[in-house]
């Protein structure tokens, strides 16, 4: 990577394709939504604001983990490894987080409650971490085409799972 991409890369100038980019608008709206969730009391209105950022988040992390996380783990530097395995075991968190806040016969409980403080301070780290380090990871190691190759991997991968019909209920 030149001295140019480098900047760009540091100011967070990505290509509108660049896995980077995509990543970071996900986490926006990740963001918004779990923060509303630890902070809601209203028990109906938890269950609205899960609804939309289960799938969210579940879609953002399987496609992220092919996209990105993969390829990082496959590289040479072992720095980068490192944090392609971190990604892996810090989603595997959230995703124990999201299964216990599913029971939402317990959403007007303390206990369910505390996990979503708990998933929300995850996240905070997790993407705090991933657009400092990750982000640089992803600007060392890969030049634009391939963050942008990354970038419509990742951003297919997501879509197919968001779209993914719900299965039905086996009765009786």
């Amino acid at each position: 990577m030149d001295v140019i991409d480098k900047v760009k890369s540091y100011i967070g100038m990505d290509s509108d394709g660049d896995v980077r980019r995509l990543l970071r608008e996900d986490h926006e709206q990740i963001l918004t939504l779990v923060r509303s969730l630890a902070d809601e009391d209203s028990t109906p209105q938890r269950r609205v604001i899960f609804k939309s950022l289960k799938p969210l988040l579940s879609a953002h992390a399987r496609a992220e983990e092919q996209a990105v996380y993969v390829p990082l783990v496959n590289v040479r530097a072992k720095d980068a490894k490192d944090l392609g395995n971190e990604g892996f075991v810090e989603h595997s968190l959230c995703d124990i987080l999201l299964e216990r806040l599913s029971k939402t016969e317990l959403a007007g409980s303390d206990a369910w409650k505390a996990h979503a403080t708990v998933l929300k301070e995850l996240l905070e780290h997790h993407i705090e971490e991933e657009e400092n380090e990750i982000f640089k990871a992803l600007g060392d190691q890969f030049d634009d085409a391939r963050r942008a190759s990354m970038g419509a991997d990742f951003a297919s991968r997501r879509m197919a799972l968001l779209e993914l019909p719900s299965r039905p209920r086996r009765t009786g």
